[in-house]
């Protein structure tokens, strides 16, 4: 089985914009179209991206964002970290994932980066597994929920990174329903549902007040320690896929049931 890593360049930005699904769905085209220069911009502050070939075909690629910039977090120094690496379905056990860890973790020891941080997970298996990144010597720091915050680090003076932990609180506005988003435009899936999160906001016009928060913001980081959500009065609302436009619109109108609720209970 022939495979093929190098790094990645702009023709190759419709692939790792749409994280290898097809570009016929209008919602990955327009997300792949607001991503374009997005890469183009973080490539120049130190984002690397890895593209994996399988018989010539693109079948995989590997981010890493230097740790001070990483939208995904978490807080550290002189580390790189990868938030995000997949082999699409029919190119998965072709040795394709293997060969884009050890190209970065090549990388990154000649780079002089002092480690390599990544996100590992135990359910589901198939997303970023915590096994896969052991088998490369990775050693597990902490755990948040189901997220487990991994390192290979180089050099015995690496400090190990922080963990990111929602600092997130609700400030309720008297006869409104809030919603807070916390979005990156790195991750496809967190772009995509920050449009339907505005669009159905909008939908209910002055009843709703939207604040949105981009993770790509370093202060947005630092105070709320949060990547990606959605909350609605408080209450987070997650799918484990795009957020649907019909469950943000439920939402919605339970939080406005409930609030019309508390009216009439008080008038009685």
């Amino acid at each position: 089985m022939e495979v093929l890593v190098r790094l990645a360049s702009e023709e190759d930005i419709p692939f790792l914009a749409a994280c290898g699904h097809t570009e016929d769905d209008q919602e990955i085209h327009d997300s792949v179209r607001r991503k374009t220069d997005w890469f183009k911009r973080q490539w120049k502050e130190g984002l690397i991206s890895l593209i994996g070939f399988v018989r010539g075909e693109r079948a995989g690629c590997l981010n890493m964002f230097p740790v001070e910039n990483c939208p995904w977090g978490p807080k550290g120094k002189d580390l790189l970290v990868m938030p995000c690496l997949f082999v699409t379905w029919d190119y998965q056990g072709k040795g394709l994932g293997k060969a884009l860890m050890e190209k970065a973790i090549q990388i990154v020891m000649s780079s002089g980066r002092k480690g390599l941080v990544a996100f590992g997970f135990s359910d589901p298996e198939w997303f970023l597994p915590a096994s896969f990144f052991r088998r490369f010597g990775f050693e597990e720091i902490s755990q948040n929920a189901g997220e487990r915050l991994m390192w290979l680090k180089f050099v015995d003076d690496a400090v190990a990174p922080e963990q990111l932990v929602s600092r997130y609180i609700y400030r309720p506005i008297a006869g409104k329903i809030v919603v807070d988003l916390f979005f990156n435009s790195f991750c496809q899936t967190s772009d995509i549902e920050a449009q339907r999160v505005k669009e159905v906001a909008g939908e209910f016009r002055d009843k709703v007040v939207l604040n949105v928060y981009s993770a790509e913001n370093s202060g947005v980081r630092e105070r709320y320690k949060l990547s990606r959500g959605i909350f609605v009065n408080g209450r987070e609302l997650f799918w484990g896929y795009e957020a649907p436009r019909e469950g943000i619109r439920e939402a919605v109108r339970e939080a406005l049931a409930a609030m019309e609720g508390e009216k009439h209970r008080i008038a009685d």
